[in-house]
C-alpha cells in the first residue's frame, strides 16, 4: 500500500467550517455524506423517540396523579380526624368543669379562665392544623392541575405536543443540514481527493503520497509565462515515485461545469504549480546517483477528474478520469532508486 502522508486540504477546510458554525459531529467525509443520505430518517426518528419518551411520560404522569390524589384524600381525612379527635378532647374537659358543683366564686372564676383557655387552645390547634394541611395540599394541588393538564393535552393534542418537544433537536437537525449544504463545493471537493487518497492506497509501497502539499516563496518567483509573481503554491496530491513525481489536482465537477467558460482552468494552475515545484527541487534537491552527472526529476502533470471530463487533450498536462489514474501512473518506466524517492519525500515532506 502506498504511503500517505497530511490530510486533505478541502476536508481540513470543510472541518474549519462546519467547526467556526458550531458544528462537530463529523469526523470524515463519509459520515457527511451519511448524514445526507439518512436526514430524512434521523428526522423521523427524533419524532418517534419523542414520541416514546412523551408515551412514557404519560403513563408516569397517570400513575403520579392517581396516587397524589389519593394523597390529598388522606391529607384532608386526617386533617379534619386530627381537630374531631382535639375538639372531642377539649370539649371533654370542657364539660368536666362544667359539671363540677359548687358555688364558690372563686372557683367559678378559675372555671371560666380555664374554659376561655380551652377554647382559645382548641381555635388555635384548629389553625394550625387547618394551615399545614393547607400548606400540603397546596404543592399537591397544584401538581395535579400540572398533570391533569399534562394528561388533556397527550389525550387531545398528541402530534402538536410531539412537535413542540421535538422542536429544538429538529431546529439543530435543520440548521446542520442548511450549512452542510451551503458547504457543498467543499464537500465534494473532499469527497474527490478522498477518493483519490483511497485510489493511489491501491498502489505499492513505492509510491508516496503527500496530501495538501505547499510551498511558499520569499522572496517571490516570477513566472514568465503568465507574467505574476509566485508567492505560494498549494497541490492537492503531490506523488513520489520511481517515476518521477506526479503533481495531481482534483475536480469533482459536474457536465456543466466542466464545460462552464467562468471556473478558471484547472490547466494553468497546474502548469504554474509545476514551475513553483520545478524551481524549489532545482534550488533544494540534488540527485548524483548516475554515473552521467546529476539527474533530472521528472515532474507531470495530472489532473483527475471523478465523474466528467473535457474532450480533447491539453499540453504539458494529462487530464484523466478516477479509473483511469493509476494506469496512468504505472505506465512510465522507473527512472529513480528506492533511496532517491525516499530522500525526495524526506526533503520535501520537511
Amino acid at each position: 500500500m502506498a504511503r500517505i502522508y497530511g490530510t486533505i486540504e478541502s476536508l481540513k477546510s470543510l472541518k474549519s467550517e462546519l467547526e467556526d458554525k458550531g458544528i462537530s459531529r463529523f469526523s470524515s467525509v463519509k459520515e457527511i455524506k451519511g448524514f445526507l443520505a439518512n436526514y430524512k430518517l434521523e428526522k423521523q426518528s427524533i419524532l418517534d423517540d419523542t414520541s416514546k419518551q412523551l408515551e412514557a411520560e404519560y403513563v408516569k404522569t397517570c400513575n403520579n396523579l392517581e396516587l397524589i390524589t389519593q394523597k390529598k384524600t388522606e391529607i384532608i381525612n386526617f386533617k379534619e380526624e386530627s381537630i374531631h379527635n382535639k375538639t372531642n378532647e377539649i370539649q371533654r374537659k370542657i364539660e368536666v368543669i362544667k359539671n363540677k358543683n359548687g358555688a364558690n366564686f372563686l372557683k367559678k372564676i378559675l372555671s371560666s379562665i380555664n374554659l376561655f383557655f380551652l377554647k382559645k387552645e382548641s381555635n388555635r390547634y384548629q389553625k394550625k392544623t387547618t394551615e399545614l394541611a393547607n400548606s400540603a395540599l397546596k404543592n399537591i394541588s397544584r401538581s395535579i392541575v400540572s398533570d391533569q393538564a399534562f394528561i388533556r393535552d397527550y389525550e387531545t393534542e398528541k402530534t402538536s405536543l410531539i412537535e413542540k418537544r421535538a422542536k429544538p433537536n429538529i431546529k439543530k437537525l435543520e440548521y446542520t443540514l442548511s450549512v452542510i449544504e451551503s458547504s457543498r463545493n467543499l464537500i465534494s471537493g473532499a469527497i474527490g481527493e478522498n477518493l483519490v487518497v483511497k485510489e493511489i492506497k491501491k498502489l505499492s509501497d513505492d509510491y508516496v503520497l503527500i496530501n495538501d502539499f505547499s510551498l511558499n516563496f520569499s522572496p517571490p518567483i516570477f513566472y514568465k509565462k503568465q507574467n505574476q509573481r509566485i508567492y505560494s503554491i498549494q497541490i492537492d496530491h503531490l506523488l513520489i515515485c520511481k517515476a518521477g513525481i506526479f503533481i495531481i489536482e482534483t475536480k469533482n465537477w459536474s457536465t456543466s461545469s466542466v464545460e462552464s467558460i467562468s471556473l478558471r482552468s484547472p490547466v494553468e494552475q497546474i502548469e504554474r504549480a509545476n514551475f513553483a515545484l520545478y524551481i524549489h527541487i532545482s534550488e533544494h534537491i540534488t540527485l548524483n546517483g548516475h554515473h552521467w552527472g546529476e539527474q533530472q526529476i521528472p515532474i507531470r502533470n495530472l489532473i483527475v477528474m471523478i465523474n466528467n471530463k473535457p474532450k480533447g487533450e491539453f499540453k504539458y498536462v494529462k487530464v484523466k478520469l478516477l479509473n483511469e489514474m493509476n494506469d496512468y501512473i504505472k505506465y512510465f518506466e522507473p527512472v529513480l532508486t528506492e533511496n532517491q524517492v525516499n530522500r525526495i519525500a524526506d526533503i520535501l515532506n520537511q
